[in-house]
């Protein structure tokens, strides 16, 4: 059968049903696979960075239990189309249903623990390996290649922006950051419309879709940027990354093992704030300005030297699009 791809998400729903047969074989999913079920996952906050997590859960539970059904619920489908241990995007939710999220850490501002740990736990597993996998077809690698072509190598992309203010690193400190590495990479500027607008880089912001700038992303030899959406799609395309964590999340729960994660310990933090939820820094986000620009640059450095076993070479400047 041909997998289901509905760009819109059903109502989600959990009856009496449901929610007890969940309960009775989450953790014994190898019956389900003999039964011939269905394993509905809600990506329960819904944001593109923790879809790329609900299918790094997905592929997991896929790996062990190869002939269950496994259907996605999320409102970000593209990102996954493509996934080979999905088998529908979006289809009519089935009796045994799973939601992803990571609520208690939330709630409880934690300062460990792994974001995939509450769902290893709900599915009797012992652990999740928190590695993503982002698939392209060979059309979007052949066009990004095309976009980035004239740029030389080492490559860098960055991203300034978040939906969570509390992530975002001063403008300032980005274009400080991007005067001294000009000259030793080639700048490439990912994200949405509300990407600042920043010399010496070139600029696709605003101007892809999410997999046009994943398909790009994957053609750079370094990524910069918050935790969010681009962190999770590097790791998934095995650029290693330096990501600014600041001091609202905990490198602990969300940082990926081979990226340099740049935290501040601060006696506020972990905040664990949603600014898209209505709460807001009192502050002024001063853990973020505490980054200072050379730390990323150095940070940058060391991620090269690891994954090229070089130091970066002059590449020309950045062009502006």
């Amino acid at each position: 059968m041909d997998k289901i791809v509905s760009p819109v998400p059903p109502a989600v729903r959990q009856g009496r049903w449901s929610w007890w047969l969940s309960r009775l074989l989450l953790t014994r999913l190898r019956w389900a696979e003999i039964l011939g079920l269905t394993l509905t996952v809600h990506d329960a906050f819904g944001t593109p960075g923790d879809t790329v997590s609900s299918g790094t859960v997905c592929r997991q539970i896929k790996q062990r239990f190869p002939r269950l059904g496994i259907n996605l619920i999320t409102p970000n489908p593209a990102l996954l189309q493509f996934d080979p241990s999905i088998d529908a995007l979006n289809g009519p939710a089935s009796a045994l249903f799973f939601t992803f999220w990571y609520l208690d850490l939330v709630h409880g501002k934690a300062r460990t623990g792994n974001i995939l740990q509450p769902a290893a736990a709900a599915l009797g597993f012992r652990s999740l390996e928190y590695k993503a996998r982002i698939h392209l077809t060979a059309q979007e690698r052949v066009r990004a290649e095309e976009r980035v072509r004239h740029l030389p190598k080492p490559r860098l992309s960055l991203n300034a922006m978040s939906r969570e203010s509390v992530k975002v690193w001063p403008v300032a400190h980005w274009r400080q950051f991007i005067e001294r590495l000009q000259g030793r990479f080639s700048l490439v500027q990912l994200g949405d419309e509300r990407e600042p607008a920043l010399d010496g880089v070139t600029s696709f912001a605003g101007r892809l879709d999410m997999r046009e700038s994943m398909a790009v992303l994957s053609l750079m030899d370094v990524h910069v940027g918050p935790d969010s959406f681009l962190m999770h799609a590097a790791n998934g395309l095995d650029v290693p990354s330096v990501i600014l964590f600041g001091g609202s999340r905990p490198v602990a729960c969300l940082g990926y093992e081979g990226n340099e994660n740049l935290d501040v310990q601060i006696e506020c933090g972990p905040c664990w704030i949603h600014s898209s939820h209505g709460g807001f820094c009192p502050h002024e986000v001063a853990c973020m300005a505490m980054i200072p620009p050379t730390r990323v640059v150095e940070a940058v450095e060391r991620v090269l030297e690891r994954s090229q076993g070089r130091v970066p070479q002059r590449a020309g400047p950045g062009v502006s699009l």
